[in-house]
């Protein structure tokens, strides 16, 4: 089944490294790897696909490469997909291409969700800063990211990877888990996972599941623009 699916990666950096290994891990055979940087040796801690060898490199091309050199059908996209881009890149797009978004860019998150929800796709979001993350499985049908997060912070609130730092292993588990989430909504888009915010603490060994029920209210997915919704609730903790 993952064989016959098309997945497209945003981001081929710390979060979108190991997502790609573990898309390969779990069986995926067709990728788009969509970035516009290239390969920097500061950031080589991290993103584990490279070396210095790829350095200056771009990024999209360098991680496509390695996949190939593991049977991937592989697709890099030196690109830069903005928040007001999102649904043409979606519509440009296989038809049932998973989406897993792994960009540092937070404004294109929640563009993503939205355009996922008003295209019912399919896809992943995830985040890490410091020693922390989060991911979250999307699917018709269920809760969404702005059923978590309402709406994005203000960008001076916002502290970059330079700022705030980021630890490799941290981003590398959240980054794994996008791809086990991708996997898992490659078997089943209407499993339990769909529309849990799943959080991971690597400095204080904790994690812990958010929601999984849709909010009425929700200006993405809300009942009152979705009748085909399930059960409204509102946000909890479940773990």
């Amino acid at each position: 089944m993952m064989a016959d699916l098309h997945f497209a990666v945003i981001g081929a950096g710390g979060l979108g490294c190991p997502a790609l290994l573990g898309l390969v891990a779990g069986g995926a055979r067709s990728i788009s790897v969509v970035d516009p940087d290239r390969v920097e040796a500061s950031n080589l801690h991290r993103q584990v696909l490279y070396d210095l060898g790829d350095v200056g490199a771009p990024k999209a091309e360098a991680a496509a490469m390695r996949l190939r050199a593991r049977g991937v059908s592989a697709h890099a996209i030196v690109a830069r997909v903005e928040p007001a881009d999102v649904a043409a890149f979606l519509a440009e797009l296989p038809a049932g291409a998973i989406i897993v978004e792994c960009s540092d860019h937070v404004a294109l998150k929640f563009a993503v969700n939205d355009a996922l929800m008003a295209s019912r796709r399919r896809g992943v979001i995830g985040s890490a800063l410091g020693w922390r993350g989060h991911a979250i499985a999307l699917a018709p049908g269920g809760a969404c990211y702005r059923c978590v997060f309402e709406t994005p912070p203000p960008p001076e609130l916002v502290p970059t990877c330079a700022q705030a730092g980021v630890l490799g292993p941290a981003v590398g588990a959240i980054g794994w888990l996008q791809a086990q989430l991708a996997c898992a909504l490659g078997h089943d888009a209407t499993a339990e996972h769909v529309g849990r915010l799943y959080e991971i603490d690597a400095l204080g060994a904790r994690a812990r599941t958010l929601g999984g029920r849709r909010r009425g209210d929700c200006p993405t997915c809300g009942f009152r623009k979705d009748p085909d919704a399930r059960p409204s609730g509102a946000r909890q903790l479940v773990s």
